[in-house]
């Protein structure tokens, strides 16, 4: 007989926890959004770039500082000996009027701040996926609980029949011993089953910080097949526009291109600044001294050239290398592609096998539930025994569970789909939850 019972029908959370929430998979997802670290990271690395992009083109416009000073000095020498009361104040401006490494700089901040920006979608849609995965788990192990708890049940009822039917007579010490044995192992199975729900009972704590109160079913018409208008090449150009892991590498192939640009100009390309400056000092001397007093005013103004010439070779080299690193990040994405490919046509054929699967369980569940009526009517006339009448009943809750678990199997499947082509977005977390339905 068949030891592991898998999911038939949802069952209630049975959690020690006072704390209240929804049961809405929607919110168990907004509450894990709040308590990931990894998300909040994600998004004050965001918001990190943002700021570097404004720092860096800062560097393009005007530099303007000022400087002040006040002393005093006291001049003790053979040919001099007075003292001096002295305050100056300057101003002074730097404007790089001309520099194409600058603007690469700015350029490459700009994409690192788009690719944060896409690494915190991603981050986002990486949670929505284990969060649901995660739901969805608790859902299988406490409707496998509730089944196993539900064959303990009948094993039980078929053991106390053994036993009165051997107390008149009417059945064997084997009968009694093979019901004894079933219904031992189905005990073993429903302990198993408690565990399993407690373990995701907790991974869900820990995803959320709050206990779940009530969870509930996949609604019994939930469709079961594929849009015929979607096919693996239409989900794979999907991919390539809006997979969030392609985009980010996406990003740093452009990157690395435009670190190219700036190995260049920063080591072939003269930069053009103006500086100029205004400052104004007043001294005021005292003693035997032939400096005078008064106030000096100066004003400058310059146009500045850089021209990089030679640094031991190691221009050309920096060039060589942002090359070689342009070629690694190229080849990268394409590696990342094809197994982006392979995951979504591997996806596609499981969920073709599923819907398969499904449906041929729906006709061995109608066969094993004859075949447990049958066994049922034989036991009683006696031409079947206990052991087989066991097994029909096991067999049947065997289907059953099957038959649930290849349904929320294909959900997963689904999201797993929906993830890798980048539609894993809250619209669809809330499409989903309306086919989940309260427990009657």
């Amino acid at each position: 007989m068949k030891k592991h019972i898998i999911p038939s029908l949802i069952a209630a959370a049975v959690l020690s926890s006072t704390t209240a929430h929804s049961e809405s998979i929607y919110e168990v997802y907004k509450l894990a959004k709040q308590h990931d670290p990894g998300l909040r990271a994600a998004a004050a690395t965001y918001q990190a770039q943002k700021e570097g992009v404004t720092v860096t083109k800062g560097n393009l416009y005007p530099s303007i500082s000022f400087s002040g000073s006040l002393g005093y000095s006291d001049i003790d020498a053979p040919s001099a000996d007075y003292d001096n009361m002295s305050n100056s104040l300057a101003l002074s401006l730097d404007y790089p009027i001309y520099s194409p490494a600058l603007n690469y700089a700015v350029d490459a901040v700009e994409i690192s701040s788009e690719s944060a920006g896409i690494s915190f979608n991603n981050e986002e849609e990486d949670l929505a996926l284990t969060t649901l995965t995660e739901y969805f788990n608790l859902l299988i192990a406490q409707s496998t609980l509730q089944t196993t708890e539900a064959l303990v049940k009948s094993t039980e009822s078929q053991l106390d029949r053994a036993k009165k039917q051997y107390e008149v007579g009417l059945a064997s010490i084997t009968d009694l011993q093979d019901a004894q044995a079933e219904y031992d192992s189905v005990r073993v199975t429903a302990l198993s089953a408690r565990s399993s729900v407690s373990y995701a009972q907790k991974a869900l704590f820990q995803r959320t910080g709050q206990e779940i109160k009530s969870i509930p079913q996949l609604a019994k018409d939930y469709p079961i097949r594929l849009d015929s208008n979607v096919t693996v090449d239409s989900l794979i150009a999907k991919a390539h526009r809006d997979n969030k892991e392609l985009r980010i590498l996406d990003l740093s192939v452009k990157s690395a291109e435009n670190n190219i640009s700036i190995q260049k100009s920063s080591g072939r390309s003269p930069t053009v600044s103006i500086t100029g400056s205004l400052s104004r000092a007043d001294n005021n001397y005292s003693g035997n001294t032939s400096n005078t007093d008064g106030v000096t005013n100066t004003s400058s103004i310059a146009l500045g050239v850089s021209i990089p010439l030679y640094s031991g070779g190691a221009i050309n080299a920096s060039v060589r290398q942002a090359v070689s690193q342009a070629e690694s990040a190229t080849e990268t994405r394409a590696s990342s592609l094809q197994t982006i490919e392979l995951s979504i046509r591997s996806l596609y054929l499981d969920l073709q096998t599923a819907v398969a699967q499904i449906e041929a369980q729906q006709q061995l569940i109608r066969s094993r539930t004859s075949a447990l009526e049958a066994t049922k009517a034989g036991y009683d006339v006696g031409t079947r025994n206990l052991v087989e009448l066991l097994d029909a009943q096991s067999n049947l809750y065997d289907a059953q569970n099957t038959y649930e678990q290849y349904r929320y199997n294909f959900v997963l499947k689904k999201l797993n789909l929906l993830e890798v082509t980048g539609d894993l977005t809250e619209d669809k977390i809330k499409e989903l939850d309306k086919w989940l339905v309260a427990k009657k």
